[in-house]
Order: C-alpha cells, then structure tokens, then sequence
C-alpha cells in the first residue's frame, strides 16, 4: 500500500526487532502519546517513517518506543529509500553535526543522538514517468 503522506513510500508492517533508533526519546513524550493512545486508538498512530534499506527510523522514535511499550511485535511503516535526493535530513541542535551518513552510523553503532537532534524532510519525489518534480523543474 502506498504511503499517502509520501507518494514514493510504501507502507508496511515491519517488526520491532528489525528497526533501529538513531536518537534517544523523551520519556515525558513517551508517556503523554500513552496516555493519548488509551483515551482515544491506538490504530490512530501514524506510520513511522524508515529508510527501506538500513531499517533505521528516521522518524517516529517514540511511536516505536510506545509499541514496544504495549508488546506489539509489528508497527506500520512508511519504507523510503533515504538515499534518493528527495530526501532531506536536518539538525534541529546545532552543536550536532546530521548527515545521512551520520544518521545512519549513529543507528547501526548504537551512538544515539539526544532526542529530537534531526528534522527528517520528504519532497515530492520526481515523477517515475517524466522525471517532472512538483515545482516543475
């Protein structure tokens, strides 16, 4: 199924032990989307945003924190290729330096960034049968 926050992505469940952090959580922000998901559904959690290659999570690290929490085994997933210019990765600390590379490093060593270090960005990926993108160029 596609993905309908990003047309390239493709949503999918995924189990938890496949995926990996990149950044600590928040434990206050944890609790509140706990409490969230039991007054109103837990089938009203978005789809976590994860690069279809590495299995890192790039965003949604406290949904996946709170699925871990309740005992699920599996999550939705939107699965991109992060790797593809379309995209973006920023910092939202600027004492850290955020490359894709570095995202991607820091998941599969373990080194986590503090929580909410990175601001994950998905354009309008080209079209797969002109090439056209959503500005038009």
């Amino acid at each position: 199924m596609r993905c309908p926050h990003c047309p390239a992505g493709e949503i999918r469940e995924v189990p938890l032990q496949e995926l990996l952090c990149h950044e600590e959580i928040e434990p206050a922000r944890l609790y509140e989307l706990l409490k969230h998901v039991q007054t109103n559904n837990e089938a009203a959690v978005e789809p976590i945003l994860v690069d279809q290659r590495t299995k890192v999570i790039l965003d949604g690290h406290h949904r996946y924190h709170l699925f871990q929490y309740l005992g699920r085994e599996k999550i939705p997933c939107c699965l991109i290729d992060y790797q593809a210019d379309w995209v973006e990765v920023r910092p939202r600390r600027p004492e850290f330096v955020v490359t894709k590379a570095e995202v991607i490093r820091r998941a599969l060593t373990g080194d986590l960034y503090p929580p909410k270090t990175t601001k994950h960005i998905v354009h309008q990926p080209p079209c797969e049968r002109c090439g056209a993108t959503a500005e038009g160029s």
